[in-house]
């Protein structure tokens, strides 16, 4: 008969050997960048707390068997703490039954003292996490896509979907004479503004420090403090074959923070847009920033997980949008206000909050 119980420090030799089964492994990471990076996420964080432990899932045998990460993230609502925790890294090992399993680990979760629970789980995870309670907040699911050289972008989708090396060659110096032109083109929709804004890099204490204020029209949002802002974009920064990654803060004439960007660029592709922090009125300048700072690092396009505020703004700039296909964001609580407060759109949740970046760190 099995059991679920708290993750131990010993286990990660066990659900690293797991993860590999069920997901593989990354070919760039270098040896032991797995054991070393599940370490991170499930046990060493500065999130942790012993009443909100990660699980696993222990057969008859000792073995485990099955295994959910549980990261508390510190939020706030109106002024008010709210303990909140993110799922992630759900895994039962093949061959055997994950229903029965998934059932024991995300009823042990659910059971915690939390107050909000944030899943962007697997297939099967969510329909019991929905089943027993979890209700999707699909605005969190929408993925946003800007080309900022569309025949190259274009060419690389065609690259994706089938077509053979010796076109995509033939193609390349159109495409890359195309988009030389329509860069100059004032009409052209995906024409890259200038930013009457200035950037520099951004250093922890100014994000911390910056926060409550650039995002205060969102009710709900995220805390950090200067040890947990550090140990994440440390760990966002060591992420081998992403793509360099870019932190920078954006500041208006006077030298007050308008916003920030987090992504990683990869030149000649298509590049992964982390957080973009800014409030409503400031979102489309610090956009304009963004797209021009990634246009000049050789991107082709940017994408990135809709903030709900951003949306007008994303729209004008010409950006596309299409749903992951799930449920979005899957959110429990018996706070209705936290509820509420998701489902309008009024919560600060990027991937740097939710399950997104430990999957991405991971693969």
């Amino acid at each position: 008969m099995g059991r679920v119980r708290p993750l131990a420090q010993a286990d990660i030799v066990q659900i690293a050997d797991l993860y590999r089964r069920v997901f593989g492994s990354a070919s760039t990471a270098p040896p032991g960048w797995l054991e070393d990076t599940l370490h991170a996420v499930l046990w060493d964080h500065p999130w942790r707390d012993e009443a909100l432990p990660s699980l696993v899932y222990e057969d008859e045998h000792g073995r485990v068997v099955g295994c959910i990460g549980v990261m508390p993230r510190p939020m706030s609502i109106a002024g008010e703490p709210v303990r909140a925790v993110v799922s992630h890294t759900v895994m039962i090992e093949p061959g055997r039954r994950a229903a029965p399993v998934s059932v024991e680990l995300v009823k042990a979760f659910l059971s915690g003292p939390q107050d909000l629970v944030l899943a962007q789980g697997a297939h099967v995870s969510r329909r019991i996490f929905e089943a027993i309670g979890g209700v999707p907040s699909p605005f969190y699911g929408v993925r946003w896509l800007r080309p900022l050289r569309p025949a190259r972008y274009a060419l690389s989708s065609l690259r994706r979907g089938g077509l053979s090396a010796l076109p995509v060659s033939a193609l390349a110096p159109f495409c890359r004479a195309l988009d030389t032109l329509a860069a100059r083109v004032r009409t052209n929709p995906f024409r890259i503004p200038p930013s009457d804004l200035a950037g520099e890099e951004l250093d922890v204490d100014t994000f911390v420090e910056s926060l409550d204020d650039v995002v205060r029209d969102r009710s709900l949002r995220p805390h950090y403090d200067r040890n947990s802002a550090k140990w994440l974009l440390d760990l966002m920064a060591s992420k081998p074959g992403a793509g360099a990654f870019q932190k920078v803060v954006v500041r208006r004439p006077s030298g007050e923070v308008a916003g920030w960007y987090f992504y990683y660029l990869n030149p000649a592709g298509t590049s992964e847009v982390v957080q973009v922090g800014a409030s409503a009125a400031c979102a489309g300048a610090v956009l304009d920033h963004l797209f021009a700072h990634a246009w000049r690092g050789g991107a082709t396009a940017l994408t990135g997980q809709l903030d709900p505020a951003a949306f007008p703004a994303l729209t004008r700039a010409g950006c596309l949008f299409r749903h992951d296909g799930g449920p979005g964001l899957l959110v429990h609580s018996r706070r209705g206000d936290l509820l509420q407060a998701i489902h309008r759109g009024d919560a600060f949740i990027t991937r740097l909050e939710g399950e997104w970046w430990v999957g991405f760190i991971l693969t």
